[in-house]
C-alpha cells in the first residue's frame, strides 16, 4: 500500500470515527431533552390518589372548644368513613357537617356532598341520625332502626350536609354500630378565562424554550471540552 493510498483510508476512518462521536453527542442532547421533558409533564400531570379520612363519633371530639361541631370538605381526591360504636356522647359532638370543596386548579370548582350507608346495626333503636343542609333547615334523611336504607343520597349544589346525632328517649345506644361513606360530586366546573388559557399556552412555549436552550448549553458545553481535549493530544 502506498503512503497516498493509506492517508486516504487513515482519512476515510477519522471521518467515520469524527461522523460517530457526533452522532453519539447528539443522541446524548436529545436524551438530555427527554429526560428534562419527561420530568416537566410528570409534574404538570400528577394523578392524585384518593385520600380516606376516617372519623367517629365520641372518639374524634374530645374538646368542646376545639373539636366541637367539626367540620370536614370532601371533593375527587377527599372522603369520609364516618362511624360510631357505642361510644357515650356529649353533646357537643353530637354533630358534624360537611361541605365540598376543591383545592388547586379545581378550587372554584362546586360539589354536592353524598353519603352512601354501609352498615347500621341499633337493636334497641336507641339512636337516629338526621341529616339538613343547615342546623336548623328541615330534616334531608333519617336513619334509625326502622329506616337504613344503603342507596346514596346527597344534599344541595353547593351546600353544606350536617349529620346530628339524636338518642332517643333516654336510652343508651351502647350496642348501636354504623358506618358510612361520605364523599362528593361536582355539580359546576369553572372554566378558566381567555387570559388564563393565553398564560398556559405562554407556559408551554416558555417551557419547550427551555428545553431547547439547555439542550443547546449541553451541546456546547461538549464541544469545548472536545476541544480542549483534542489540543492536549497535540
Amino acid at each position: 500500500m502506498t503512503y497516498a493510498s493509506s492517508k486516504v483510508l487513515e482519512n476515510i476512518v477519522n471521518g467515520k470515527m469524527n461522523l460517530g462521536r457526533s452522532v453519539i453527542g447528539r443522541l446524548d442532547c436529545l436524551s438530555i431533552c427527554a429526560i428534562i421533558s419527561i420530568y416537566l409533564y410528570s409534574m404538570v400531570y400528577v394523578v392524585d390518589a384518593m385520600e380516606t379520612v376516617t372519623y367517629e363519633f365520641g372518639s374524634n371530639c374530645t374538646s368542646r372548644s376545639s373539636d366541637a361541631y367539626y367540620r370536614g370538605y370532601v371533593n375527587e381526591t377527599r372522603q369520609f368513613m364516618v362511624s360510631y360504636r357505642g361510644r357515650t356522647l356529649k353533646y357537643y359532638c353530637s354533630s358534624i357537617s360537611f361541605h365540598g370543596s376543591g383545592t388547586g386548579e379545581n378550587r372554584r370548582d362546586k360539589y354536592k356532598v353524598c353519603v352512601t350507608l354501609k352498615e347500621f346495626t341499633d337493636p334497641d333503636c336507641a339512636l337516629r341520625l338526621n341529616f339538613t343542609n343547615n342546623l336548623f333547615g328541615p330534616i334531608l334523611q333519617t336513619f334509625d332502626c326502622v329506616n337504613s336504607s344503603d342507596t346514596k343520597f346527597c344534599s344541595g349544589d353547593d351546600s353544606n350536609l350536617y349529620f346530628e346525632l339524636e338518642v332517643l328517649d333516654g336510652k343508651t345506644p351502647y350496642l348501636t354500630r354504623f358506618r358510612m361513606l361520605v364523599t362528593a360530586e361536582k355539580v359546576y366546573k369553572y372554566e378558566e378565562s381567555n387570559d388564563a388559557m393565553v398564560y398556559g399556552i405562554a407556559g408551554a412555549v416558555g417551557g419547550t424554550a427551555a428545553i431547547v436552550l439547555i439542550g443547546g448549553i449541553a451541546e456546547l458545553v461538549k464541544r469545548r471540552f472536545k476541544k480542549q481535549r483534542n489540543r492536549r493530544h497535540y
